[in-house]
């Protein structure tokens, strides 16, 4: 994530939040001398959940909504109130000292994946899975367990696993790296299914969005150009299927793919379309 530390502009510093997804802002006309306002806003075209938990217990002392659905593009002013008193604002305000932030794209009370759904392989030539679930290279965590790494080749025209909506785009990253400080430097796109869950397409191309936010795009459409962007080692497809859940936000869900039903795909074996 990028770390502003300009007075008063809040950019959280975990990997699922950023600047691109939710904004935590300064209000200005509520703020007083004695007390900072800040406001909230969903930059997604989907609902997005938004839950925090103390880790400093001077966050005590702050007001604030534990838990929220914001619906896209929603705005919430006074959604904190902070006593100047207790902070400390000259290096700007960093909320991730304070709080641990779990976020899902997605509304938890209605969000419920459909297991039967099999999914098509977003890619048509056969290409090597580099990483599969539970990779210890980065798929350790709640939110990628369930994720695939597919060796795509920079260039390759990658297509819709699933019909749904774009509620997500970045494709303005150049940027490419083996640590995870490049972690938010990754072109991607989001879309949201008919069951409340989301599919993203991780490391695109530069400009490499072939649909645009707002798009309903149907199974097997063209939506991007495969490229290296991002914490990666080797240009890649990251795909996963998400989940929004209150107790841990975003959490990957198993899918299947078509042509594969019932098998698990292995690292370092290549896969390609199947037609049933």
């Amino acid at each position: 994530m990028k770390r502003l530390t300009i007075l008063f502009l809040v950019v959280l510093s975990v990997s699922v939040v950023e600047a691109q997804h939710i904004s935590i802002k300064k209000d200005t006309i509520q703020t007083t001398k004695d007390t900072l306002v800040l406001s909230i806003k969903n930059n997604m075209l989907s609902p997005m959940f938004f839950r925090l938990k103390v880790k400093n217990e001077e966050a005590n002392s702050f007001k604030y909504f534990e838990k929220i659905v914001l619906q896209p593009l929603e705005k919430k002013e006074n959604y904190m109130k902070i006593p100047r008193r207790k902070i400390d604002t000259t290096q700007g305000l960093k909320l991730s000292g304070y709080f641990d932030f779990i976020v899902g794209y997605g509304d938890p009370s209605v969000a419920s994946h459909d297991d039967s759904y099999v999914y098509l392989l977003p890619y048509k030539k056969k290409r090597k899975l580099v990483q599969g679930n539970f990779g210890r290279f980065s798929h350790d965590h709640i939110r990628s367990y369930h994720a695939y790494d597919f060796g795509t080749k920079i260039g390759d025209t990658i297509y819709a696993a699933r019909e749904g909506k774009v509620v997500l785009i970045k494709e303005d990253s150049n940027k490419h790296g083996r640590t995870r400080k490049f972690a938010n430097d990754g072109n991607f796109i989001i879309i949201q299914h008919n069951d409340g869950t989301t599919a993203s397409y991780y490391h695109l191309d530069f400009k490499g969005a072939l649909v645009e936010n707002g798009d309903i795009v149907t199974r097997g459409q063209k939506i991007g150009i495969s490229g290296m962007t991002g914490f990666t080692t080797t240009p890649h497809l990251h795909f996963v299927v998400h989940k929004a859940t209150e107790e841990d936000g975003n959490i990957s869900v198993p899918i299947q793919f078509e042509g594969y039903e019932g098998k698990k795909l292995k690292k370092g074996k290549k896969y390609a379309r199947r037609k049933k």
